[in-house]
């Protein structure tokens, strides 16, 4: 009887990460500048969620197209036109 609990609580809460993420993806970060979006993207952790200066979290549906891409180190980078913003941001891959 209690594994049946523990596994409907463990059902429970895997359900709502699900859902955390779902809600993660609706939404991205994009920065001014190139060398913030490389340290978000260079950062793993805790340290990967830690605002950087001139960085925001953007609804997907806000971005627009392609001004301008850099390669560096064979990890690539756009900065996109976003609603609102007057210039592109650089999004975090």
């Amino acid at each position: 009887m209690q594994s049946r609990t523990m596994l409907a609580a463990l059902a429970i809460g895997l359900a709502g990460a699900g859902s955390a993420a779902a809600q993660d993806r609706a939404t991205v970060t994009a920065c001014d500048s190139l060398i913030a979006t490389r340290r978000i993207d260079a950062a793993t952790g805790p340290a990967r969620e830690t605002p950087e200066a001139g960085c925001r979290r953007i609804s997907r549906a806000d971005i627009g197209t392609v001004e301008q891409r850099a390669l560096i180190g064979g990890a690539p980078y756009e900065c996109m036109t976003v609603a609102g913003a007057g210039r592109c941001l650089w999004v975090v891959p």
